[in-house]
């Protein structure tokens, strides 16, 4: 209370600007550069990204219970900056592919939300994940000794990517066609032989009918199936 007192004195003065933003932002500017450097290399990404949003939090709430709203831009901006936008591709490197692998949705879903509030967080973020989906696909494609189970790998690939563009991307649609891009990459590097053991594939379910799965859970199969063979 005393330094909202303090401040909207200055304000009334219109000595703001001058005696207290400046000062006020260059050491926020100092502070988040130093943290930064040294947290993105002392913790996980998880743990660095529920940082950051704590950060962003304090800093709003900052707002809210004394400094003046003419300082949000600027202040939010800079915290921003500090901790995401230069470490942009290091959190990338270091953080996307592990929680991609064991589907940790809540993090991905905080990553792709704090690396929506900088300049060409969402592309980085499209570009690697373009990598690793075509990197993980490969595996189940090109590998001759994973022939008897690569089309159940594909399909549980495949539902689990459309389950992170959901749940943790939003659904964005330039996120669904690259990832759709990416899928059609790796599935054609080995010419037609995955088209020719999902069509065996189709073939053995169709024979095994309703001893195996209902013809609604078949039906769903075929149609997922269909979206690979595509």
């Amino acid at each position: 209370s005393l330094l909202k007192s303090l401040l909207r004195m200055l304000s009334d003065l219109q000595i703001y600007k001058d005696a207290f933003e400046k000062k006020f932002l260059m050491a926020t500017e100092k502070l988040y550069a130093a943290e930064g450097q040294r947290l993105i290399n002392d913790r996980d990404i998880p743990e660095y990204l529920t940082h950051v949003e704590r950060r962003i939090k304090e800093e709003n709430d900052r707002l809210v219970h004394y400094l003046d709203p003419s300082s949000k831009w600027q202040l939010i901006h800079m915290v921003e900056k500090q901790l995401l936008s230069e470490h942009l591709s290091t959190i990338l490197t270091k953080g996307l592919d592990d929680l991609l692998e064991s589907n940790r949705k809540p993090e991905l879903l905080l990553m792709f939300s704090l690396l929506g509030r900088v300049s060409g967080g969402h592309d980085e973020l499209k570009g690697k994940l373009c990598d690793f989906v075509k990197k993980r696909g490969r595996l189940i494609v090109v590998n001759p000794e994973k022939d008897k189970t690569m089309v159940q790998e594909l399909l549980d690939f495949k539902e689990k990517l459309d389950l992170i563009m959901q749940d943790c991307f939003k659904s964005n649609e330039q996120f669904i066609v690259s990832m759709k891009e990416s899928c059609e990459s790796f599935i054609n590097t080995r010419q037609n032989k995955p088209a020719e053991l999902i069509a065996k594939f189709v073939d053995s379910k169709l024979k095994a009918g309703n001893k195996e799965a209902s013809e609604e859970e078949l039906e769903k199969l075929l149609d997922k199936i269909m979206v690979i063979f595509r």
